[in-house]
């Protein structure tokens, strides 16, 4: 890399930081809270006549999550449990890679992640450059403006291909019985 390469980049990262709207981490973590209310509401609602019928039962309980800028603060998690089988939905955080929020449900036979995303969004897609010796650097193109969208709770399959299921009661229901092995 030459000099002017380097004061190029720089002056490039100097403008995008000035660019940058500042983030209000206060209102991240309120949306997450609001979230994952939402997102608990929905399971209950699904679990509500096994609840009812004595079938199953559901516990409420506080965790303490600590997220860099947004600090510590508590949120809710929840047990489900279906005779001697404990599920946990475990909320992880709001700072996640191509998502708004995830939560992990873990049964004594696996883990399965929820996570807050875009409506329409349906995996998780990744792009790069290579830039090395000998090739001229490239010029990426501006990013499109992104456009306010809807975001919503979906499944999230395991790597290395992840793609986003749309959370229905029948998808959570086929994700419970797969992590208490039913």
């Amino acid at each position: 890399m030459t000099k002017q390469q380097f004061e190029e980049f720089l002056e490039q990262k100097t403008r995008e930081t000035k660019e940058a709207e500042p983030i209000d981490w206060e209102s991240r973590r309120r949306d997450w809270l609001r979230n994952l209310a939402g997102f608990y509401s929905t399971i209950e609602g699904y679990l509500r006549p096994y609840r009812e019928s004595g079938m199953l039962q559901l516990e409420r309980s506080s965790v303490t999550l600590s997220e860099e800028h947004i600090g510590s603060y508590d949120a809710d998690s929840m047990t489900i449990l279906i005779g001697s089988d404990k599920v946990k939905l475990v909320p992880i955080g709001t700072l996640i890679i191509a998502a708004k929020g995830r939560v992990d449900m873990t049964g004594p036979s696996g883990t399965v992640r929820f996570i807050l995303t875009g409506k329409h969004s349906n995996g998780v897609r990744a792009s790069f450059r290579v830039v090395g010796q000998g090739r001229p650097a490239q010029r990426a193109s501006p990013p499109e403006p992104a456009l306010p969208e809807e975001f919503v709770w979906k499944i999230a399959t395991s790597p290395p291909r992840v793609q986003f299921i749309e959370l229905t009661p029948e998808t959570f229901f086929s994700a419970l019985m797969e992590v208490v092995n039913g």
